[in-house]
């Protein structure tokens, strides 16, 4: 009997997983308040990006996360749409990235970076025709993009990166525990 893709995927404890994930993102990135959102872009819970790497499935429970979390959002419903489709892209570039480069730091850059390019623009077009609108120019621009991108390294390299390294050598059930389908032979 052949056995369907899908449910070799989206098993019941891989659903789990994602559902956990999907509340723990929301419920971090919201715990985070105002440094989660607008220019900073801190989310503790980005370092879950790197879970991608392992297992592609958790792509629906960071992106279903990410849309809980920014029905929070300050920034409004652009935020809402496109935050949490530059999650998704980001999410799905990742898994075809790693594919080939079996490379965390690198792949986790791919969520810096893909962040840093959309939410500087859905900041300044949530802005226009409120107090807090701004001139769009390359100095705002750029500025931005450092602001996030600095938030978004700090949360994913910087933290879950090292995180990520400990975990696997000091745990031998690590990957296990993570649902890992790919990449267990990962370059640092």
């Amino acid at each position: 009997m052949k056995t369907n893709t899908l449910s070799k995927y989206f098993d019941v404890k891989t659903i789990c997983v994602n559902g956990m994930i999907a509340a723990l993102y929301a419920a971090i990135t919201i715990a985070c308040g105002p440094l989660a959102y607008e220019w900073s872009q801190f989310r503790i819970s980005e370092l879950f990006n790197l879970l991608v790497f392992f297992n592609p499935s958790y792509t629906i429970g960071l992106t279903l996360g990410c849309l809980l979390a920014n029905l929070a959002s300050t920034v409004g419903p652009l935020d809402i749409i496109f935050g949490t489709l530059t999650t998704l892209v980001s999410c799905l570039i990742m898994i075809v990235y790693s594919r080939f480069v079996k490379n965390l730091f690198s792949a986790g850059l791919i969520p810096c970076l893909a962040n840093a390019i959309v939410i500087p623009l859905v900041i300044y077009y949530s802005c226009i025709g409120t107090p807090d609108a701004m001139e769009l120019n390359l100095v705002t621009y750029f500025t931005m993009f450092g602001g996030v991108f600095l938030g978004e390294f700090v949360c994913i390299i910087v933290v879950g990166y090292p995180l990520i390294m400990i975990l696997s050598k000091k745990n031998q059930s690590f990957y296990k525990s993570i649902l890992a389908t790919r990449n267990t032979d990962y370059k640092w």
